[in-house]
């Protein structure tokens, strides 16, 4: 193998090595804020439940 195709083959390798690192913190970053919404969402469902119930219980009262 001549050194420049030892070169070429190592820059690749870190390349290959840097770039699937990057996209596992890009894909562990995102995990956060996608859960962070669902927990927002899965609140807001709830709040909105509770407020409907107690409408219901106040109009099934009269």
């Amino acid at each position: 193998m001549h050194p420049k195709q030892k070169v070429l083959a190592i820059l690749l390798a870190l390349g290959a090595v840097g770039g699937y690192s990057l996209g596992f913190m890009s894909l562990h970053c995102h995990g956060h804020s996608r859960r962070a919404a669902f927990e927002r969402h899965i609140a807001q469902i709830c709040t909105d439940a509770a407020r409907d119930s107690k409408r219901g219980a106040a109009v099934d009262s009269q």
